[in-house]
């Protein structure tokens, strides 16, 4: 169910843009007004005008702070870039190697207020039309969310098999869990799901209110916003020393303002794990996948996929 309804100085930033993971861009600051560019290490101009158009969708969604929109597609030095809103804040919590990201109240909270706008988006069909992921199509929810996901960790889990079963025996188990709980899951009402809520893309103002929210597209849809909830928690600290706190503190922060089911949490967990897996490198020779394997791993996640 979707939770009840609740109501710096200006610069140009020009940055290559690569996908999260990647070596931080090289950020070169001119003054400007109201203007931001980004130049694009990959996207086709056709894929940025589906960006622009989902931009203008959510910009239109009256949430109560700020998202990027595209106001110019340009070719600039052999490379498609992109003239954007600026917006102002910064980020909640810089991601700094080896740390663990701040989580306190005012963090927590910040979490929980962009998740609940997010959830009470109305969806248009302009807001389902992104990829979502790199190298696949915008995720196929003509059905529903649950057997859309359900077919994208198919999809994934087949292409990928060979690397994942060597890190996991039991795969064919794991995936026959994971879709038949998809499918088994009563469809909800979809809302906007950003897919990579982490604290860098949350801008905030001198209060450490929400003021902006940035880079939709990996992961980005329309569906449970249970999912997002999910992913979250689990992606909020990935690799510091206090993740598994972080997760467990952020699951008490959802659960106790959107009560989602403790159970399809686990199930959305090891759903993200098993199609996100190998994004970053098919060989499974990074960071990403070691995590995506050690969520399929875990205890909670087996049980999960059981009850």
């Amino acid at each position: 169910m979707r939770p009840p309804r609740r109501k710096g100085p200006a610069w140009l930033t020009r940055w290559k843009c690569g996908p999260r993971g990647s070596p931080p861009p090289v950020i070169d600051r001119v003054p400007s007004s109201a203007r931001a560019s980004k130049a694009w290490q990959t996207r086709t101009g056709e894929a940025l005008l589906s960006l622009q158009s989902f931009y203008r969708a959510i910009g239109q969604a009256g949430l109560p702070f700020c998202t990027p929109q595209v106001q110019d597609i340009l070719r600039v030095d052999g490379r498609w870039t992109t003239i954007e809103t600026h917006l102002s804040g910064e980020p909640m919590v810089p991601m700094i190697p080896g740390l663990s990201p701040l989580l306190g109240a005012a963090e927590a909270r910040a979490v929980c207020d962009v998740s609940e706008a997010l959830a009470n988006v109305d969806v248009t069909p302009d807001m389902g039309r992104l990829p979502i992921l790199p190298d696949e199509p915008p995720l196929a929810v003509e059905t529903s969310f649950e057997e859309g996901l359900a077919a994208l960790v198919e999809r994934r889990s087949a292409r990928f098999e060979d690397v994942l079963r060597h890190e996991i025996p039991d795969l064919g188990d794991i995936l026959g869990s994971v879709t038949r709980c998809l499918r088994a899951f009563d469809p909800v009402e979809p809302a906007l799901i950003h897919g990579d809520l982490i604290s860098a893309n949350i801008l905030v103002d001198d209060l450490r209110s929400p003021s902006a929210l940035l880079d939709f597209g990996f992961f980005t849809n329309t569906g449970d916003p249970a999912f997002d909830a999910a992913v979250t928690a689990s992606i909020y600290d990935m690799y510091g020393p206090d993740a598994g706190r972080i997760e467990e503190r952020l699951d008490r922060e959802f659960a106790e303002r959107f009560d989602y089911d403790r159970d399809r949490i686990g199930v959305y967990r090891a759903a993200y794990a098993l199609s996100t897996s190998n994004c970053f490198s098919y060989s499974g020779r990074d960071g990403h996948f070691a995590w995506c394997i050690k969520m399929l791993m875990r205890k909670d996640i087996r049980s999960a996929l059981q009850a």
